[in-house]
C-alpha cells in the first residue's frame, strides 16, 4: 500500500512539475529570482492563502499596482505579461510554485 502511494505521488509530482516546467520555466529557467519573489510575497502577506492569491490576480491581470517587486526592477523589465492560463491552470501553477519556493518549507 505504501508503494503504491509513493508511486502515485512521484507520478503526480511529475506530472505537475513538467506542467510547470512548460507553463512557467519554459521564460523564466535562467537564474530567474523564484525565491526572492516568494520572500516579497511571504514579507507583505505572510499566509498561504493570502501569498497564492495575491500571486494569482497579479498573473492574471498585472498591474503595477499589483506588482511585488520593487520600482526599480519593473522600471527596467517592465510589467509582466498577462497570462494567458485558464484560471485552473493557473491556479495549480501558482500552488506549484507555492510548494517549490515558499520560505516554510525552507525553515522546517
Amino acid at each position: 500500500m505504501v508503494k503504491a502511494i509513493f508511486i502515485i505521488t512521484l507520478f503526480l509530482s511529475s506530472l505537475y512539475g513538467s506542467t510547470f516546467k512548460k507553463n512557467c520555466l519554459s521564460c523564466h529557467e535562467n537564474d530567474f529570482k523564484f525565491n526572492m519573489i516568494i520572500k516579497k510575497y511571504t514579507q507583505k502577506y505572510s499566509s498561504e492563502k493570502k501569498i497564492k492569491e495575491a500571486i494569482f490576480e497579479y498573473l492574471r491581470e498585472p498591474t503595477i499596482e499589483k506588482a511585488i517587486l520593487p520600482y526599480e526592477y519593473i522600471n527596467r523589465f517592465g510589467i509582466k505579461a498577462k497570462s494567458n492560463l485558464d484560471d485552473k491552470t493557473l491556479r495549480e501553477m501558482v500552488d506549484i510554485y507555492y510548494e517549490m519556493f515558499n520560505i516554510k518549507s525552507k525553515i522546517y
